[in-house]
C-alpha cells in the first residue's frame, strides 16, 4: 500500500471531501471498514495563492505549492496530488520542483472522458482554468471541443466560487442563474457534458440538476487516487 500526500486548503471544502472519500473509496475497495489508508495533509493558503496569480508571479507560485509537496515527501509520501485545479495551470512547473510524484487531475479526468467518448463539453472553473489553456488544450488535442461561457459570466462564476463555494457557502438563486446559463449553453452548442472543473462546484451542481453528464473532476481524481494507494 502507498502512503499519499495531499496538497490542501484548495480549498477547504474540497481538501475535506478529499479526506472523506479517499477513506470511503479505499474501505470499500477492500470492503472492510477496520482499516485506513496512510496520508499526510500540507494544508496552503490558497488567497496567497490567488494573489500570485493575479500578479502573474508564477514561479512564487510553483514555488509555494511545490515547498508543500516536498513537505510531504519528507513525511514519506510515496506520491501526491492536488486537492483543487487551479494550481494545476503550473503542474509540470511544481513536478520539476519536487521529487514527489504528482497525480494531475487534468490526466485522470480526460482519461475518463475519452472512455466515455464524450465529443463537447463545457468547462466550468475558477477564472484561471476558464482564462488559460492548461486544462482545455489537452482535452483539444484528444479531438475533444471544450466549449467556455462568455467572458462575462466567466467573471460571475469566479466570484461566486471564492466568495461562496470556497467558504461551503451554496446559495440557490446562485445555482438557479448558474443552471440557466449552462442549459443555455448546452442548447446552442449541442454539448454531451459539462466539465466542473473546481473541486467546489460539486457542492452547487449534482447529476440530476442537468440533462446531460456532469463530469466531476474530484471524483475522477478521487478514484483515480484510491487505485494509486492499492498499487503493490
Amino acid at each position: 500500500m502507498k502512503k499519499l500526500g495531499i496538497i490542501g486548503g484548495i480549498g477547504p471544502e474540497a481538501t475535506m471531501r478529499y479526506y472523506l472519500d479517499i477513506i470511503k473509496g479505499y474501505q470499500n475497495k477492500i470492503n472492510s471498514q477496520q482499516s485506513l489508508p496512510e496520508l499526510s495533509i500540507v494544508s496552503i493558503n490558497m488567497y496567497h495563492m490567488f494573489d500570485l496569480l493575479n500578479h502573474h508571479q508564477y514561479d512564487d507560485v510553483a514555488n509555494y505549492v511545490s515547498n508543500a509537496a516536498n513537505e510531504l515527501h519528507k513525511s514519506g509520501a510515496d506520491f501526491g496530488l492536488m486537492c483543487g485545479n487551479t494550481p494545476h495551470i503550473l503542474f509540470h512547473q511544481i513536478q520539476e520542483r519536487t521529487a514527489l510524484p504528482l497525480l494531475s487531475i487534468i490526466e485522470t479526468s480526460l482519461t475518463r472522458a475519452k472512455s466515455m467518448n464524450l465529443k463537447r463539453l463545457l468547462l466550468l472553473g475558477t477564472k484561471f482554468t476558464m482564462e488559460n489553456d492548461f486544462f482545455a488544450q489537452p482535452f483539444r488535442d484528444a479531438g475533444i471541443n471544450i466549449v467556455l461561457p462568455s467572458d462575462k459570466d466567466q467573471q460571475w462564476i469566479h466570484e461566486k466560487i471564492v466568495t461562496e463555494l470556497e467558504n461551503g457557502i451554496v446559495n440557490n438563486n446562485t445555482k438557479q442563474q448558474l443552471i440557466k446559463m449552462i442549459n443555455q449553453l448546452i442548447t446552442e452548442h449541442s454539448l454531451d457534458g459539462v466539465i466542473l472543473g473546481c473541486t467546489e462546484l460539486p457542492l452547487i451542481i449534482k447529476p440530476n440538476d442537468l440533462q446531460v453528464s456532469t463530469f466531476d473532476i474530484a471524483k475522477i481524481h478521487i478514484d483515480a487516487a484510491v487505485d494509486m494507494i492499492l498499487e503493490k
